[in-house]
């Protein structure tokens, strides 16, 4: 009885690991295909081609417009996947993004985080040392709820309106939430009330056969 729930217990691993797998998969090819309708990331991703000789007219010989288009795309993307910065976190998934092979390597993930939180309390708390690059970088993206592959994807132009901010000071941070939750109280109300009046023109309405 034991071999058998062991068997099923290993049968539901993998089968969960596959699915997981081919879930960041599916969540990548989504990402990439819909980075290719963004225009200025396709206009990118044609210009680097061009300049690479990669859209030569040599390559498209003989083919029909609907295999020339198919090509064109196929090597968007791979421009798209290789050298451009979509946004968003997006990377191509690897083994090691299989389930099975993440819970294996989740103790020793635990015990690293608990050593970096542990060297962040002495660090700053008990020394009361001034933040370095590292943790002011940590503190900006905790604040926004970003993890560090979504954080290396903002980019240096958006960083360094955050960084302007000092988020890493906590009476700062909490100034900066509270402005985005009115921020989004505000768009919310906004587009409550622009819903209402649309409601309220169209219950108002003069039907076009009122005088039939």
């Amino acid at each position: 009885k034991q071999w058998y729930q062991r068997r099923v217990a290993i049968t539901a691993g993998i089968v969960l690991s596959l699915l997981h797998y081919f879930h960041k998969h599916s969540s990548y090819n989504r990402a990439i295909d819909y980075a290719l309708n963004v225009p200025h990331i396709r206009n990118q991703a044609k210009q680097l081609a061009e300049s690479e000789g990669l859209l030569e007219k040599k390559f498209f010989k003989g083919m029909s417009k609907e295999e020339q288009r198919l090509l064109e795309k196929k090597i968007l993307r791979d421009i798209v996947e290789s050298k451009l910065d979509i946004q968003g976190g997006y990377q191509k998934p690897e083994w090691t993004d299989i389930l099975a092979f993440q819970l294996l390597m989740l103790p020793f993930v635990w015990g690293k985080l608990a050593w970096f939180h542990t060297k962040r309390f002495y660090k700053y708390k008990i020394r009361k040392e001034e933040f370095d690059e590292d943790e002011k970088d940590y503190r900006t993206r905790m604040c926004i709820g970003l993890n560090e592959v979504q954080w290396e994807a903002v980019s240096e132009e958006k960083k360094d309106s955050l960084y302007k901010k000092e988020l890493w000071y906590e009476a700062n941070a909490e100034a900066y939430l509270e402005e985005r939750k009115d921020t989004e109280r505000m768009a919310k109300a906004t587009n409550n009330k622009y819903k209402q009046q649309k409601r309220m023109a169209k219950k108002d309405k003069v039907p076009d056969n009122w005088n039939d």
